[in-house]
């Protein structure tokens, strides 16, 4: 499995999405997203916020549904803001709602210095990174495999992030809307997550029962 990185393939995402969208395409069957907000890549689409208006509303560690439902779970660029040490917890809960054939595709920032010096978001909303190392070790404690690791992206990401968070974030708080990402550095970190990379900005798992 290999990353495009072309911004045309796909559904017309960039970055860390579209890297979630060509590895979710790449199994067929009934989707769910943990933590969706308000992108919509799966059939069903459950969040803990009721203002992103997802399909159903549920935290990750009960998730009203019956065992063995899905054949593809999305649990991207959550695992870092659950609570510590909850999130082989969280996994496990997963784990109940996927067929024996399924996949659970997870990302999360990379503990990589630079990136995490220059990422507003740690001390704004509690982000916390991972190494794919300590990633796989939460999978397994679940009871899950890894069958797929790569890191992608770069300083582009870095500094998006640092313009939203220094004029986006803030102007949408007071105009009460959200302000688009700045589609050109979102170009420029799009072509940076074709590159798979230990150093890459955000590790993506892909793991089976």
């Amino acid at each position: 499995m290999t990353i495009t990185n072309s911004a045309h393939k796909g559904r017309g995402f960039l970055g860390r999405l579209r890297v979630i969208d060509q590895l979710a395409s790449s199994y067929r069957g009934f989707s769910l997203s943990v933590g969706s907000k308000s992108t919509r890549l799966a059939d069903v689409n459950i969040d803990i916020n009721r203002k992103v208006s997802p399909d159903i509303v549920a935290t990750v560690f009960y998730l009203p549904l019956k065992s063995e439902l899905f054949d593809t779970i999305l649990f991207t660029d959550v695992v870092q803001y659950l609570p510590i040490n909850t999130e082989t917890r969280a996994l496990v809960e997963l784990k109940r709602s996927l067929k024996k054939t399924g996949k659970i595709i997870l990302s999360a920032p990379n503990a990589i210095a630079l990136f995490t010096l220059l990422d507003p978001d740690q001390w704004l909303l509690g982000n916390r990174p991972f190494t794919s190392d300590r990633l796989s070790a939460i999978i397994r404690d679940a009871g899950l495999r890894v069958e797929y690791s790569v890191a992608a992206g770069g300083i582009w990401e870095a500094i998006g992030l640092l313009v939203h968070y220094a004029i986006g974030y803030p102007l949408g708080r007071i105009l009460r809307t959200e302000i688009p990402y700045p589609k050109r550095l979102a170009l420029m970190s799009d072509t940076q997550y074709g590159l798979a990379s230990r150093k890459g900005y955000t590790v993506f798992i892909v793991c089976s029962k």
